[in-house]
């Protein structure tokens, strides 16, 4: 049973290899790929890492995007922490900005081969038509969908959900090879079942975890798990139909009081977290804990130790 963390977006956070030097840790999820190319300039994707990217970015064919190109940290950090064990994902979505949206299923193909190219492997032949690697020769560990976009006039009705089952299974059976070699999917929904982003995703693609946010949603917050069992969700997200039929669910919570800007009421104590922890961990398809995020983690010290120690000594 793993700890998974997000990095990126930390207020005056550290640097990523910060992140990979606790034992607590096993994944972590780069936030984020924040705009797509069906909505961002140049016709590329956007992306935002907080403090550990310049202002700089990438043009295409004379058009200035969204893409940062100066995040000289992350691409030797990255090698860092898997050298370390760790597993690096790259969240796409986010919570700001929430205009994000795939058009259709070539939009969808085209998402997922600059996706692979900029940040999977380094190959020649991307390198040599002078496309963007913003990490340098590293290469992450597969993809996150942290899908929460809200748009008060959508360019369609199903915006919410359209395309990311496509772009999924493009990656999982196109871009990444077979070989020695694993690259991961994961999904982040929101609590409520279904989650109008990613049910369909999870039902029609292969998804190997889903970071549950049982946060942000007071209906079924992880706090619903000590004081109203009957409207936490995780048994619900459990049997959620899904293409994998080993997929792992995580229980997502704020790692400090001061990572949730709404109740303060959804972080957990050590010793809640625990108790929620026990409840399922051994349901076969629990995966562990995932918290938002590792900078808050990281400065909530409780007795010397971060808070993503104890979550991980829940789980042993």
């Amino acid at each position: 049973n793993n700890v998974a963390v997000y990095w990126g977006q930390g207020a005056s956070q550290a640097r990523l290899s910060e992140s990979c030097q606790s034992d607590d840790v096993d994944i972590i999820n780069l936030s984020f790929v924040n705009g797509f190319p069906d909505n961002s300039p140049g016709g590329w994707p956007a992306t935002n890492f907080g403090n550990a990217c310049g202002e700089e970015m990438y043009s295409n064919n004379g058009v200035k995007t969204e893409l940062r190109s100066n995040c000289p940290q992350i691409g030797p950090d990255i090698k860092t922490c898997q050298a370390a064990g760790k597993k690096v994902l790259l969240s796409i979505g986010g919570g700001s900005p929430t205009n994000y949206y795939i058009n259709n299923a070539t939009s969808a193909k085209d998402f997922a081969e600059f996706l692979w190219g900029a940040f999977g492997p380094q190959t020649d032949e991307w390198v040599a038509a002078g496309l963007p690697r913003p990490f340098g020769d590293s290469s992450i560990d597969g993809f996150d969908f942290d899908i929460e976009s809200l748009m008060p006039d959508p360019p369609f009705a199903d915006y919410e959900s359209r395309g990311y089952a496509d772009l999924i299974n493009y990656l999982k059976d196109y871009c990444f090879p077979a070989g020695p070699n694993e690259y991961y999917i994961s999904a982040a929904p929101q609590c409520i079942v279904p989650d109008s982003h990613l049910s369909d995703a999870l039902e029609h693609s292969w998804i190997d975890f889903v970071f549950v946010q049982f946060y942000n949603t007071a209906l079924c917050s992880a706090r619903t798990g000590l004081t109203d069992m009957a409207a936490f969700t995780y048994n619900a997200w459990s049997d959620h139909p899904s293409r994998n039929p080993n997929v792992r669910y995580y229980i997502g919570l704020p790692a400090s009081t001061e990572a949730i800007f709404t109740d303060k009421s959804y972080y957990l104590s050590p010793a809640e977290a625990f108790t929620i922890a026990s409840d399922y961990y051994t349901d076969d398809k629990f995966g562990g804990i995932m918290l938002w995020e590792s900078t808050y983690s990281k400065r909530n010290q409780i007795c010397g130790k971060e808070y993503a120690y104890y979550m991980k000594d829940a789980l042993i």
